[in-house]
Parts: structure tokens; C-alpha cells; sequence
């Protein structure tokens, strides 16, 4: 099965000062460690994690790498209702529902649907 790089998530950003210092602690921090055992338990090669100010609210944008559309829905969603440590149970009571202001258990993550792959150079066949 081919795997893409995708948005998983768009996530407004309640507390953006909180938020910057926990993407610190998850990329190279006290926390890093356990991030990225998560990551690897649910085959996330690679995590980019933007910020973007909007005129209505700043945003997160999180990339993921290594896992196709189905794997990233179903492990967002084990992470959200099945958080297996300590650090996913922090990423679910605390970040997604003070950082981002998101009641995780309030719908699903929605669905991913590829529209269009555009080409910037010939792709050899």
C-alpha cells in the first residue's frame, strides 16, 4: 500500500504561548521520547507540525509521513480513545483540550479525501 505525506489535522490554537513550548518538549525536550515512541506505534515515520495565523484564530497544521490515509484516521483515533501512556493521555486531557480548546470525544476525526496530485516535473513511468 503506497503512503502519502498529508494534513492529518487542522487545530486551532487556544493557548499559542503553552503550545510553543510544548511542541519544544515533544521535538527536543523532556517529553521527546515518548512522542516519538508513539509516532513509531502507529507508524508515523515523520511528524511536521506548522503554525499559521489566521485572521480568525492562529491554527496547527500537523503533517504526517510513513502511514496512508486510513492508518493515520484509525491511530488518531486509537490515540483519542484509547490512549495507551502516560505521555497519550496528556496529549488528550491536556493538549487537544486546553492547548487547542477541543473536546476530543466530541466527533471523530473527519475523513481525508485526495482530490488531485499535481506534477511540477515529468514523472518517469
Amino acid at each position: 500500500m503506497e503512503t502519502d505525506t498529508f494534513a492529518v489535522q487542522v487545530f486551532p490554537i487556544a493557548k499559542p504561548r503553552e503550545w510553543r513550548e510544548f511542541c519544544e518538549s515533544i521535538e527536543t525536550g523532556e517529553r521527546s521520547g515518548a512522542h516519538r515512541e508513539m509516532l513509531e506505534r502507529l507508524g508515523v515515520t515523520r511528524e511536521h507540525i506548522f503554525h499559521q495565523k489566521a485572521p480568525a484564530a492562529d491554527v496547527m497544521v500537523l503533517v504526517w509521513e510513513g502511514v496512508d490515509q486510513e492508518q493515520a484516521a484509525e491511530g488518531m483515533g486509537e490515540l483519542i480513545q484509547k490512549p495507551q501512556s502516560e505521555h497519550e493521555r496528556y496529549l488528550v486531557s491536556h493538549v487537544v483540550r486546553e492547548l487547542h480548546g477541543i473536546d476530543p470525544t466530541a466527533a471523530p476525526p473527519p475523513q481525508i479525501e485526495k482530490i488531485a496530485t499535481v506534477e511540477t516535473q515529468r514523472v518517469a513511468t
